[in-house]
């Protein structure tokens, strides 16, 4: 049995769910709503035979759409989401899920209400390599984690509606939430505004986690190097995952020893080993193909997504955090 799907947005993320909505045997696409004539006239080239609407009424209200997907501005998340909940469709909605947490509590409840799947687009919850980093972790194979180095910059786009941090940031706080199975303890966080002055576009962003753990965290729209870094130092291994090189993965062991002190005091230093570097031989299936058989897994069953509706709450959570530090100077902000 096909499940009806309805696409609000052809913006960046539209183009795809058109696709994978086509693609899925399980799955039939009946309509795509969006406002902006030059983004349908593009995707009327790439989808003949689509069928499009400036309506949102096309999508909501109609019985044969048992499903939404919200691909639109950060700002408009909560009223379509509230609304196709409403009419009783399940709902995956981009990152992040909402503006605020009172935003997102409210779906969560709504969600509960009318039985209906409610999930966050955190993409990164289905890239092969941040599971295979979660296991590793999990089994305490890289030993205790120490500390996290994330870094998501490259030039734009800069964006109108919402910061950096709600554009770029929201995928780094999904991982670091999914690779150590917590939400951290402390925030403190710095940002400016360069191009846009109603908007942070660069932010640096500190997180206290339980078990001593502590992370940071860039994210630029000015930078003229792209970059998807995420390096995690444990006591036996570290873990490097560049999302933009082929070698996507290295696993390096690491080892130090300390000469005695003796003599004078060159001889008191610290030595490092080379570890080796392993490069795993991971599968590297789609991740949003994989989020998007999730979801409809998850209706099909009725079941709840490994990616839910608390996980968007706490992705938001973490992001209003992040920014009331930015307006408090750098002020370390406790999450409770």
């Amino acid at each position: 049995m096909e499940t009806g799907i309805g696409i609000i947005g052809c913006g960046y993320w539209g183009p795809h769910f058109i696709r994978l909505v086509k693609e899925n045997n399980l799955s039939r696409l009946v309509k795509v709503c969006d406002s902006d004539k030059s983004r349908v006239k593009k995707c009327r080239k790439l989808f003949p035979g689509v069928e499009f609407t400036s309506s949102l009424e096309d999508i909501i209200l109609n019985p044969a759409v048992e499903a939404v997907i919200i691909s639109t501005p950060v700002k408009t998340h909560y009223e379509l989401a509230k609304k196709s909940l409403s009419a009783g469709k399940h709902v995956l909605c981009e990152k992040p899920m909402t503006r605020t947490s009172r935003e997102a509590n409210e779906l969560i409840a709504l969600s509960r209400k009318n039985k209906k799947v409610l999930m966050p687009g955190h993409v990164f919850e289905f890239n092969s390599v941040v599971q295979y980093m979660r296991r590793l972790i999990a089994s305490k194979k890289i030993g205790q984690v120490i500390y996290i180095n994330m870094f998501r910059t490259g030039l734009g786009p800069v964006r109108n509606d919402v910061n950096v941090v709600y554009d770029l940031a929201s995928h780094d706080i999904s991982i670091l939430n999914l690779l150590l199975g917590r939400l951290p303890i402390t925030i403190s966080a710095i940002g400016k505004s360069f191009v846009n002055s109603h908007h942070e576009d660069v932010a640096i962003v500190n997180f206290e986690f339980p078990g001593n753990v502590i992370a940071s965290l860039t994210v630029s729209w000015m930078d003229p190097i792209k970059q998807r870094l995420i390096k995690v130092v444990g006591t036996k291994k570290m873990l490097l995952f560049d999302d933009v090189s082929n070698e996507k993965l290295k696993v390096v062991n690491t080892g130090k020893t300390y000469q005695s002190l003796k003599g004078d005091f060159g001889s008191f230093q610290l030595s490092t080993k080379d570890g080796d570097i392993l490069i795993p031989n991971i599968k590297y299936p789609e991740p949003l193909k994989l989020e998007y058989e999730h979801f409809l897994d998850c209706i099909r069953k009725g079941s709840t997504p490994v990616s839910d509706a608390q996980s968007g709450l706490r992705v938001v959570r973490v992001l209003e955090a992040v920014c009331d530090s930015i307006k408090r100077n750098g002020k370390k902000i406790s999450l409770k």
